[in-house]
């Protein structure tokens, strides 16, 4: 049987590799791991003397976890391959970005070329939120609560079903019933 050739590359090919992508991500992994190198390394110090004096699983489990800790603040080479770096670096140096209400996503403006939308939740915007802080010299206990915060996705606010009710008075039980009681004796007299 003879050799058809596939009407698409294989993206797996290594002929099909953008090699020059690939270089400029490696760029920015090591900038990226060279922002965090201090906060990383404080980290460890810190983590180090709290678990000094503990048993040696202990202590092997939690600087384990610590290693964890900060990896998940990297850019990694394979879950990122497809890392916006436009979009990480506007949001890494500090751009102007515009929050866009209607399509719930940050835009850079450029001029001359067509708005850079920069989705909250998305790696290019946790990434460059995590770069930013670190380059500004905070903690890598900081950066992990702000990466926390912005690693969750912003979903569209659902209109409430049907108007809230709102009732006069105390929401508290026992004065409910307090009210109600001098309610019927002033009726009464």
């Amino acid at each position: 049987m003879p050799d058809v050739p596939a009407s698409m590359p294989d993206p797996r090919d290594p002929m099909h590799i953008d090699v020059d992508r690939l270089v400029e991500l490696a760029a920015e992994i090591e900038r990226h791991r060279h922002l965090l190198r201090s906060a990383a390394d404080g980290y460890r110090w810190r983590v180090a003397r709290r678990v000094e004096y503990l048993d040696p699983p202990d202590r092997d489990m939690r600087l384990a976890h610590a290693e964890r800790l900060i990896e998940a603040l990297m850019i990694d080479p394979v879950r990122h391959t497809d890392l916006d770096l436009d979009a990480y670096r506007a949001v890494r140096d500090g751009a102007p970005i515009e929050f866009d209400t209607e399509r719930r996503t940050y835009a850079l403006r450029r001029p001359g070329r067509e708005p850079l939308p920069i989705r909250p939740g998305l790696p290019e915007h946790r990434l460059g939120v995590i770069a930013r802080l670190a380059g500004l010299g905070l903690r890598l206990e900081q950066i992990q609560v702000v990466a926390l915060t912005t690693a969750q996705g912003v979903a569209p606010p659902k209109p409430p079903a049907a108007p809230p009710q709102v009732n006069r008075g105390t929401t508290k039980p026992s004065r409910r019933l307090r009210q109600t009681g001098q309610r019927e004796h002033h009726a009464e007299n």
